[in-house]
């Protein structure tokens, strides 16, 4: 019997599931609302799914969603919004500083702060490179 590894990723994750549930990917596409192309390049980790996208596949697959979630896909899923208050008010940080320490501007954090940009993964690899995670 085959078996997840821990440290899989997500598109490793979304491939098991569907195969443990004996699902091929047009299936899954179309129970999902998405195109064929949309799933192959979820599992060939070409494309990141959006988190609702990732929610959907969990719950036609009949798993927690957590179970698809990586590290990255687990802060999103909790209000990174707050998270990112956090981590800039414990450290102390302007909006200003917290984007120079990421390379992006102080308008960028505060698009995060408040929800109308979503952190990409590249932005919370520096996050959690800096630390501040």
């Amino acid at each position: 019997m085959r078996t997840l590894d821990e440290n899989a990723g997500v598109a490793e994750r979304i491939r098991f599931y569907r195969t443990k549930r004996d699902m091929n990917g047009n299936t899954l596409a179309e129970l999902a609302g998405l195109s064929r192309f949309a799933i192959i390049a979820y599992e060939n980790n070409q494309t990141e799914p959006a988190l609702s996208d990732l929610k959907n596949i969990a719950a036609i697959l009949e798993v927690e969603a957590d179970n698809l979630f990586d590290d990255y896909y687990r802060f999103l899923d909790h209000p990174y919004t707050d998270q990112i208050k956090n981590i800039r008010k414990k450290n102390k940080l302007l909006q200003r500083e917290l984007g120079a320490m990421l390379g992006v501007t102080r308008r960028a954090v505060e698009r995060w702060e408040n929800g109308k940009n979503k952190v990409t993964r590249d932005m919370w690899e520096k996050l959690n490179a800096l630390n501040l995670l």
